[in-house]
């Protein structure tokens, strides 16, 4: 858990710039919209991550300086005016919004203290898309491009696994037959939106250790998704004649066990993986 605590390491010096405290109300709004626009403690949790990884990256780069481009700082300026003045009249439905203010604020925060000279801050704007991308986008992408496919390829590794393990299965398409019952695997279950958490937190893990490892960290996030979609999908199956067991496989509890075991395992992958390149050199 070492990169969790990077994430949250102040920077070592405190130097109350105005731009400083104008970036920490940024987060601090961004906060604020989560608590009242989505609620959601998980987006809450996981911005709270990526903002304590941006601000550590970004306090290396002080003292801050503003840029003496005036085109830069306007357009800074009129971006984070537009986004102040419109965050005082959120509608709650407006969920969009908040997962896309990370990006727009830093934009309008990033022109006021560097102007275009963004090239040195390549890590701290990899976190900051990966924390404004949207959770459905990566699900959205993939049931578009190769969704039955990848609802079949789940549902015949379940059925191969529940055989081998003494299970009367019989699996058509993306369909589990079994003597007590049917599973038909919808694309909700194959583990694409937990690909999508595994691929945000590989960002955050690359950007503050090394960013050679973002390859590995992939590879890994995609291996253990699948993974544990087709052991959750097996499991439901082999209780689908008990209807409260499989709810809660099926449910959002499950999902939260799946999601832990996920994030557990991506880190100690990523632990072994380093130790043993280490052993090497």
């Amino acid at each position: 858990m070492t990169f969790l605590m990077q994430c949250l390491k102040a920077p070592s010096r405190l130097v109350l710039h105005p731009l400083q405290l104008l970036g920490l109300g940024l987060v601090g709004l961004h906060f604020l919209l989560i608590a009242r626009i989505t609620g959601n403690l998980d987006q809450g949790v996981l911005s709270l991550l990526f903002w304590g990884a941006i601000i550590s990256q970004t306090g290396r780069s002080l003292p801050l300086q503003p840029p003496p481009d005036r085109y830069a700082r306007g357009l800074g300026g009129i971006i984070i005016g537009l986004l102040l003045a419109k965050a005082t009249h959120l509608q709650a439905t407006e969920t969009a919004f908040v997962r896309l203010f990370p990006l727009l604020a830093f934009s309008g925060w990033s022109l006021l203290v560097r102007g275009w000279h963004q090239a040195s801050w390549g890590r701290i704007w990899a976190l900051v898309v990966a924390l404004s991308v949207p959770p459905r986008a990566v699900p959205s992408f993939l049931e578009s491009t190769w969704g039955y496919p990848i609802r079949v390829i789940t549902a015949a590794c379940a059925a191969f696994g529940l055989h081998y393990i003494g299970f009367d299965v019989v699996q058509q398409g993306s369909l589990i037959q079994l003597p007590n019952g049917a599973v038909e695997v919808e694309f909700a279950c194959t583990g694409a939106a937990l690909l999508g958490l595994l691929l945000q937190i590989s960002v955050l893990m690359a950007a503050m250790t090394e960013w050679q490892r973002l390859p590995g960290l992939v590879g890994r996030s995609v291996a253990i998704a699948l993974f544990l979609s087709i052991i959750r999908v097996a499991l439901m199956a082999a209780v689908v004649d008990q209807p409260a067991t499989f709810q809660f496989w099926h449910g959002s509890d499950g999902g939260q066990i799946v999601t832990a075991i996920a994030l557990v395992g991506l880190n100690l992958g990523s632990s072994y993986a380093a130790r043993a390149y280490r052993s090497t050199e």
